[in-house]
């Protein structure tokens, strides 16, 4: 067996194509630059989404300060207010008896308070607020709007949609 060679070689008509292939061809090109914009463009709006983002975590922030304001009029046995100040961008918590600062909030990430139908909501010792409310907050592209409405003495905070 010392004398057996295999030998490999490519079909007659091939070897000359494999030689002579050099560059790129339209196709090739085409399928490349297509998946070069799909990833530059998933790159665009992934840089666009904190936006988005920086305004839904101001709008839950603001939802869960409100059911916070709520409960500590409940246990705490002493009315809690919101007061909501545009010009500021910010809202307070205060205990309204003593007006007592319980926490100061300032819009960040450009986010601005711009509209609310009322100056204050006030959260009674059984947790019920003041009435209804309207509060919708902007980053100058986006805006997210909460309101508020009374129903069975428990106040219900929906958060409405973000749109462009």
């Amino acid at each position: 067996m010392q004398g057996l060679k295999l030998q490999m070689s490519a079909p007659h008509g091939i070897e000359p194509l494999l030689k002579t292939k050099k560059g790129f061809t339209l196709l090739e090109l085409t399928i490349t630059l297509a998946i070069m914009a799909v990833i530059s463009g998933g790159v665009f709006l992934a840089f666009r989404q904190p936006d988005r983002r920086n305004l839904e975590n101001a709008s839950l922030q603001l939802q869960a300060d409100l059911r916070y304001a709520q409960r500590r009029a409940l246990i705490g046995g002493q009315p809690i207010s919101v007061l909501f100040e545009p010009t500021h961008s910010r809202y307070r918590i205060m205990a309204t008896y003593s007006e007592e600062e319980i926490r100061a909030v300032y819009f960040r990430d450009g986010v601005r308070l711009r509209y609310s139908t009322r100056d204050s909501l006030t959260f009674h010792t059984r947790g019920t607020p003041t009435g209804g409310f309207r509060i919708r907050l902007s980053n100058g592209r986006y805006w997210q709007e909460l309101t508020s409405t009374v129903s069975g003495g428990r106040i219900e905070i929906f958060s409405v949609t973000t749109t462009s």
